[in-house]
């Protein structure tokens, strides 16, 4: 499994472009008050930030092998913990991987389990829209709770909207995926029978790609077939959310701020927004934003904003990283 074909060119630009725009941070933030805010958190209340930060992967992993159980795809806990952990890796480090990656997530399961690439993207397509629910959720239950105290207005309205939005996509989506009506396929099939009465010809490819159709529309019908496990893994998948929120909350007490549960709530859950960019694992824009909506929230200068911005992502992001590359080197190539 070569890392550097899942970079490439692109790939290289985009950190480039994300280094800058970190830099930029620094340089508006000014890099004396930055480091100054570095030096002065609390180790013991970031040392709490990074373990219970770190927890919300093991939250998501889990509901991966809830999936591959409720598929019957025989692993280990521990071997599902590093294949998911590789998937995260190579998401963070590919460009758009944040929208996108489960093709390559899929084979590293397919290649790991001996099960066939369609059942396993069936299966890592299912496990991140139950694993991207709470998202929603809690940004529509912070939408509600606004509304019903009459402070929603400006930004945070326009961010309900585009939650709602969101939310109906994602839900046609998964029921379009996991429904037996065959909507979706019936329509990808009757595109592929149109392509090939134009083109007359490779009547065995076109057979090969409707084959190909009818088994990932098989396995996303059987990954969604009980719903009352969609439920309870979805439930259990918002305690990764959670734990993000518990992870932001010891972070600004590192850095002697006092925090207060709706602007943790936010905070943790608007900044996402930023991870779907184009440079690897949303960097530079994650912290851009999180560090604008942290400042929105409290009163305090850039730096502390930005500071705050990278411990919490060396809380929930960078240990994915060292953890996923070490986890990739375990895996059978």
């Amino acid at each position: 499994m070569n890392v550097s074909r899942q970079v490439g060119r692109k790939g290289v630009f985009w950190f480039a472009v994300a280094t800058v725009l970190f830099l930029a941070l620094v340089y508006l933030a000014d890099l004396d008050k930055f480091l100054g805010s570095i030096r002065a958190a609390d180790p013991r209340f970031f040392a709490v930030a990074l373990g219970v930060g770190f927890s919300s992967l093991l939250v998501w992993a889990w509901v991966w092998h809830r999936f591959f159980g409720q598929m019957g795809m025989e692993t280990t806990v521990s071997r599902t913990l590093r294949m998911f952990m590789t998937g995260h890796f190579l998401n963070s480090i590919t460009p758009l991987g944040q929208f996108g990656g489960e093709p390559v997530m899929a084979y590293i399961v397919s290649d790991n389990t001996g099960t066939d690439y369609e059942r396993s993207l069936a299966c890592v397509v299912s496990a991140d829209l139950i694993n991207a629910v709470p998202f929603f959720t809690f940004t529509l239950g912070g939408v509600v709770y606004l509304a019903l105290r009459g402070a929603l207005t400006g930004f945070l309205a326009d961010v309900g909207a585009a939650a709602v939005v969101l939310l109906l996509a994602a839900s046609l989506v998964a029921y379009l995926l996991w429904s037996d009506d065959a909507t979706l396929s019936g329509a990808v099939v009757a595109a592929v029978d149109a392509v090939e009465r134009r083109v007359d010809r490779g009547e065995g490819f076109f057979e090969s790609i409707r084959e190909r159709v009818r088994n990932i529309e098989s396995s996303f019908q059987e990954a969604g077939s009980d719903r009352r496990f969609l439920v309870t893994t979805a439930l259990g998948s918002h305690l990764a959310i959670l734990a993000q929120i518990v992870s932001l909350y010891f972070v600004l007490l590192s850095l002697g701020l006092e925090p207060a549960f709706v602007p943790l709530y936010f905070i943790v859950n608007l900044s996402v927004i930023a991870t779907v960019s184009p440079t690897p694992g949303g960097s530079g824009t994650y912290e851009a934003a999180f560090s604008g909506l942290v400042t929105v929230f409290y009163a305090v200068d850039l730096s502390v904003a930005l500071t705050a911005a990278v411990l919490f992502r060396l809380t929930t992001y960078w240990p994915g990283l060292l953890v996923g590359y070490a986890s990739m080197l375990t895996l059978r190539d």
